[in-house]
């Protein structure tokens, strides 16, 4: 028996869950449309990865499913799917914020300048998209309180290109996630989402000298008109 659960995730991607038990009684999930990967999870670690989003588990990965679905907790459980299964071991997963040193947010911000989408940047810190988000939303636009607000209309629908361009817009008068929200129907956790996904957000100079980030200062050459510079 299988359970199907769809849904949009903050930064415009859809996921299709198909989540069932094999004949073994372990787990497995399979991620449609977005990803295309399965997952198959051994019985020993279904409990870590409900117990990560928060969600009681007795033996019955389906009844748990079903809770995951009547709290609306369906993109939690998405992430948690791709989430390190050793971190996962950590009963602390998703119950605590990360702490980010001078060290680490210099790294993120180089990483993320060097093109690293968030899913590579959560992938290599080990923390959820949403963490990656609110850390450089914090840092970059100086918005330290992003909320997720299902109350809105847009909450979670997709992307039309004149949002996009009227968020384009709005970054570059300076707006913070959490300004442009109040502005376009949407929260300001998919906001934030949307700006570091779809747009080149600039790292402020002065974000740059605190964080001692080293921006080019010599001439690149000869580099045609018609080419790329690097």
């Amino acid at each position: 028996m299988f359970i199907g659960i769809t849904l949009e995730l903050e930064n415009g991607e859809e996921a299709s869950i198909r989540f069932g038990d094999t004949r073994d009684s372990a787990a497995v999930a399979r991620c449609e449309t977005s990803k295309g990967c399965a997952h198959e999870i051994a019985p020993d670690r279904v409990p870590a990865l409900f117990r990560a989003i928060d969600i009681f588990y007795d033996g019955d990965a389906l009844k748990s499913v079903r809770e995951v679905v009547r709290k609306k907790k369906a993109e939690a459980l998405f992430h948690a799917l791709h989430t390190s299964p050793s971190f996962l071991d950590n009963p602390r997963f998703l119950l605590c914020p990360p702490t980010w040193t001078h060290e680490s947010t210099k790294e993120l911000l180089e990483l993320y300048l060097t093109g690293f989408a968030p899913s590579m940047l959560a992938s290599h810190f080990r923390l959820s998209a949403m963490e990656i988000i609110e850390q450089l939303s914090s840092v970059v636009f100086g918005d330290h309180h992003l909320t997720k607000d299902p109350t809105k209309a847009r909450h979670q629908r997709t992307w039309h290109r004149d949002e996009v361009l009227f968020l384009a817009s709005q970054m570059q008068v300076g707006r913070t996630p959490t300004e442009i929200a109040a502005l376009m129907d949407r929260d300001s956790l998919g906001i934030a989402f949307k700006l570091f996904q779809a747009l080149p957000v600039p790292i402020p100079r002065a974000v740059l000298e605190e964080y001692d980030i080293k921006v080019r200062q010599e001439p690149l050459g000869d580099v045609p008109l018609d080419g790329k510079p690097f």
